[in-house]
């Protein structure tokens, strides 16, 4: 199982970033792990310099408005934290960390294992929906199915679901995003043969061999796919 690794644009140069993280939020970015006033897990803590073209990264994912965009363009540093959540309250006990760290001047989410990447508004508003762990969980789209990216560190296997009719492309990433939040939240069965069950549908889980990425990639969940199948309409 994979850590998440998460960083967090720092408007302070590299030099200043332990004594801005210090003053913040109480963290000695010196040491192996760390606990944010306010979370209950541990945080091994990596600082380093800024990312090159990072606002167009961001942009991708979520419009920027203006201040953003200079914001993010101007960023100096970057503040990683990687940490492992075993169950819904460890995650949500991270999202409160985020929000600390955000309140305390960061600029915006980077999640490495997948990709995504919001304003410090964009993630506030994803993260307070009803589906928080959307913000973490990017989509790839392949000839014929759509495969979620970014399950590993829920400790889950990847999704995916033929991208066919009367299902179109955004209707199938609302279906996996559901069915992820469903099994880390509610702890839904997802073995070969189990069923799933949106407001009017119903689906089958089953194994999926075909992964979207080599065993060696950095991408490939060592957890396993899974396959929805939409069985009624």
């Amino acid at each position: 199982m994979k850590p998440f690794t998460v960083a967090f644009p720092l408007p302070c140069t590299l030099e200043d970033a332990p004594k801005f993280l210090l003053e913040k939020l109480n963290l000695d970015t010196s040491k192996k792990q760390v606990m944010i006033p306010g979370s209950s897990i541990f945080y091994a803590p990596i600082l380093q310099g800024a990312a090159e073209g990072l606002e167009t990264i961001f942009a991708e994912h979520a419009p920027l408005s203006d201040e953003e965009s200079k914001a993010l363009a101007a960023h100096k540093s970057l503040f990683f934290v990687e940490f492992f959540v075993k169950n819904p309250d460890e995650f949500k006990s991270f999202l409160f960390a985020a929000k600390k760290i955000l309140d305390a001047g960061a600029l915006g989410v980077y999640v490495e294992n997948s990709g995504c990447a919001w304003s410090a508004k964009a993630f506030a508003d994803l993260t307070s929906g009803e589906v928080p762990m959307e913000a973490f969980v990017n989509v790839i789209q392949t000839s014929d199915s759509l495969f979620t990216l970014g399950l590993e560190p829920f400790n889950l296997p990847d999704l995916c679901t033929a991208v066919k009719d009367p299902l179109s492309v955004d209707e199938c990433r609302a279906v996996l995003m559901a069915a992820a939040a469903s099994i880390f939240e509610d702890g839904a069965e997802y073995g070969s043969g189990e069923k799933w069950k949106d407001e009017d549908r119903e689906f089958e889980f089953k194994k999926e061999s075909k992964a979207p990425f080599g065993k060696d990639a950095p991408e490939f969940n060592s957890q396993g796919y899974a396959r929805l199948v939409l069985r009624s309409k």
